[in-house]
């Protein structure tokens, strides 16, 4: 068991598999999301996570709170919503 103290932020940087890891697991509170204005459809090119079960299902939502753009790539920024009052089935 690792116990930490006195952290009130951490940044994630990682790839499909550690953002899969830490949205499955019900870690994350908040997503910030690049854009590239490129067109990428081969069934193979790297996606954002994988298939997996996350908390919620398909039916639990970001809730969006800004997008600013640096350059040409927007920059999304979502806050992951709580299950605390939300009724899933």
């Amino acid at each position: 068991m690792i116990l930490v103290v006195g952290v009130e932020r951490l940044i994630v940087e990682g790839g499909t598999h550690v953002y899969t890891a830490f949205l499955e697991g019900g870690l994350a509170d908040e997503l910030r999301y690049a854009v590239a204005p490129l067109l990428i459809g081969q069934s193979d090119a790297p996606r954002f996570v994988n298939t997996a079960e996350f908390p919620g299902g398909g039916r639990r939502r970001l809730e969006f709170i800004d997008a600013t753009t640096l350059d040409d790539v927007l920059i999304f920024r979502g806050e992951v919503k709580r299950r605390s009052g939300l009724v899933l089935s």
